[in-house]
């Protein structure tokens, strides 16, 4: 009950579909499923629970009902179940054959105003004979054309009489036919005259003058004999849904490692340093791939663009201010330093993405910046927007490299197997216009 209570409690944007998915993960639904097609046919559930829910809710019951049984179903792959048109089934053999429908009536054709007739001649040529064309009255009167619509008519019967011979045909061992017609006060309507079972009729009429023979139906109380509930099924065990796998780069690293290495990362800043840090390594992405000039600097241009992006990470107006100065100060402060004017420009990447095996561990990093110079050495830095007040900035600086130095090796390392190059480390800090070098272990 704690759990189906979830389901009539409020609830502000959760969809049905997900509401369900989780009642029935913490009932343990997984549990009593036998194989990974079972799995995926509770998932086939949902998806068409999903598209036919309205605000969370279901307008209508039997729509959803007309929709799951219009579902196929994945069955166990040691299944030996083929269906098929009875088109498809010739040539073919089965052990078992099941034909179902055989009452229901065919699709009907629509009645054309133009129709011919190929009639054979004498010495094998073919002859053919066109209804004529005008006013639709005319034509239902023609005997031409009710000859040829009569022709047609008797052609598909003896095509579907032909077709059920093959479906027939099919089975070496047992042949199913189900068919139905029509119940009456006194007995039973024979079957419509276009359907199958109708073909079928002399050979199957006894067994359906057996079925309605008033001494041969169940009583109330024979009914157990025809009807059994189904077989109810418990988990012995409470069940726990598994922990998520991780994603690469994380799948081997212990939760205390990441913990570790975001507060090395980000423990002497507050929010709006971080956010601000996120920004301007965008905007040094797009100053990198020219999409904005080095140079170019329209002040009410860039803070509009900086307004958006921060709208977007959902920063109120009350930040926004204070991020948008940080921001614009340190793109001021590359701007008007050689080295960094020199990083943004030149061959290499931006942003750019790796994932490989470093010390036995698969990881997945993103190097801010790789500058190939002019002399054809490749470089890894890292953007660092930390600032510093007061004196002993070589300190601080000194601090910055040992506490980014196995970072930088990671990336190196990466790199390297990547490009089949050696690449030169560095930090560079805009806020501080310094570029600081990062010697790497010979190891």
């Amino acid at each position: 009950m704690p759990v189906l209570s979830k389901l009539v409690a409020p609830r502000l944007s959760t969809s049905l579909n997900e509401l369900v998915e989780d009642c029935w993960l913490a009932l343990g639904g997984p549990a009593l499923l036998d194989d990974a097609y079972a799995v995926e046919n509770v998932y086939r559930y949902f998806d068409v629970l999903a598209k036919h829910e309205q605000h969370g809710s279901l307008v209508d019951v039997a729509g959803l009902e007309t929709l799951l049984d219009l579902e196929r179903v994945s069955t166990n792959g040691d299944a030996r179940v083929q269906i098929m048109t009875m088109h498809k089934a010739k040539g073919l053999e089965f052990e078992h054959v099941l034909l179902y429908g055989l009452g229901r009536l065919p699709g009907s054709s629509s009645r054309s105003v133009l129709s011919w007739f190929d009639s054979p001649g004498e010495h094998g040529d073919d002859h053919r004979i066109i209804s004529p064309v005008g006013p639709r009255v005319e034509v239902e009167n023609d005997p031409v054309h009710r000859f040829i619509e009569l022709t047609n008519k008797a052609k598909s019967k003896h095509e579907q009489a032909r077709l059920l011979y093959v479906a027939c045909t099919r089975a070496r061992k047992r042949l199913h036919l189900l068919g139905h017609t029509l119940a009456t006060a006194g007995g039973y309507k024979l079957p419509a005259k276009s359907s199958l079972l109708r073909m079928l009729w002399p050979a199957v009429e006894s067994e359906f003058a057996n079925a309605f023979d008033p001494q041969s139906i169940a009583s109330p109380e024979d009914e157990s004999t025809f009807w059994k509930a189904p077989g109810l099924r418990r988990s012995e065990t409470f069940w726990e849904a598994p922990d998520v796998a991780p994603l690469p780069g994380s799948s081997m690293q212990p939760l205390d490692a990441q913990e570790t290495e975001e507060e090395v990362e980000f423990y002497w800043v507050g929010t709006e340093a971080r956010i601000a840090g996120t920004v301007v390594h965008r905007w040094l992405e797009v100053l990198t791939e020219g999409r904005v000039g080095i140079e170019a600097n329209d002040a009410g241009e860039e803070r509009q663009v900086t307004s958006r992006w921060l709208r977007e990470m959902g920063i109120g107006d009350e930040l926004q201010n204070d991020i948008a100065d940080r921001v614009h100060l340190a793109l001021d402060g590359i701007r008007g330093d050689a080295k960094g004017r020199w990083l943004l420009s030149g061959e290499g990447h931006a942003e750019f993405a790796l994932t490989g095996q470093y010390e036995g561990v698969i990881e997945s990093v993103v190097i801010d910046r790789v500058r190939i110079d002019e002399d054809g050495q490749h470089w890894v830095v890292d953007y660092k927007t930390s600032t510093h007040e007061g004196g002993n900035l070589q300190g601080f600086l000194s601090a910055e490299v040992d506490r980014y130095t196995p970072q930088l090796q990671k990336y190196a390392s990466l790199y390297a197997a990547y490009s089949g190059e050696k690449p030169r480390c560095a930090l560079y800090f805009p806020l501080l216009a310094e570029f600081v070098e990062i010697q790497q272990s010979e190891s």
